[in-house]
């Protein structure tokens, strides 16, 4: 029997995983049926079934692909830069930056946790709430030091994260904003939202040299 070459092993779940990343968020999780993924994917049901489980398990790991990759960049930034201003600019930017280049999958993630129950709903669930939990407590320490002016920490987190979150589903690359910018750009708002203060004047993007918005995320 000819041996298989882990690009090859590699190939088949990678073209399962975009096939359902593509109909999931065009027909939504409950519309797409399992033979239309793997005829996508140019596969059969008895190799889908062998890399996924079933339906659910595929879009797990889709959330999980997509989520995870976030987080560990959160808790990287949170560990290399020293003031919640630079650490609260680079989730922004990170943020904005993968929801535009893995744009399908992040629209996925963020609206199909509601097809799922149980322990994976709980799983997917819980791997946002560490993700989120990252941005609070930057938000929550900012307060603390005096260099952030809000007077309730988690609700401004949320707003913020939904509002980094909306650019998947409006921004275009051809347009006239680049992406770069744009990540600057939703720094500058999220600062200023913060009402971030430093030696008594507030604090902006161009002040801050904390890299490119990608300094952090391995994937």
């Amino acid at each position: 029997m000819p041996r298989v070459r882990a690009s090859e092993a590699a190939e088949t779940p990678r073209r399962i995983r975009e096939a359902a990343i593509s109909l999931f968020a065009e027909r939504g999780f409950h519309g797409t049926g399992i033979r239309d993924i793997a005829t996508q994917a140019g596969v059969t049901l008895s190799s889908l079934y062998h890399h996924f489980g079933s339906k659910d398990d595929l879009l797990v790991d889709i959330m999980f692909s997509s989520t995870e990759p976030l987080r560990r960049a959160a808790e990287r930034a949170g560990q290399a830069l020293e003031t919640p201003s630079e650490r609260l600019a680079m989730l922004i930017e990170q943020h904005v930056w993968e929801h535009v280049t893995d744009r399908l999958a992040k629209i996925v993630s963020d609206t199909e946790v509601r097809a799922l129950s149980g322990e994976r709903r709980d799983r997917v669930v819980g791997l946002r709430d560490a993700y989120e939990n990252v941005w609070r407590t930057t938000v929550e320490e900012g307060a603390a030091a005096g260099e952030f002016t809000v007077s309730h920490p988690k609700a401004l987190t949320i707003g913020l994260l939904e509002m980094c979150t909306a650019v998947s589903h409006w921004f275009q690359p051809s347009g006239d904003l680049a992406l770069r910018e744009l990540c600057r750009t939703y720094a500058d708002g999220g600062l200023g939202l913060m009402r971030a203060m430093r030696g008594g004047r507030p604090v902006r993007r161009a002040d801050l040299d904390i890299g490119e918005p990608t300094r952090f995320l391995l994937h």
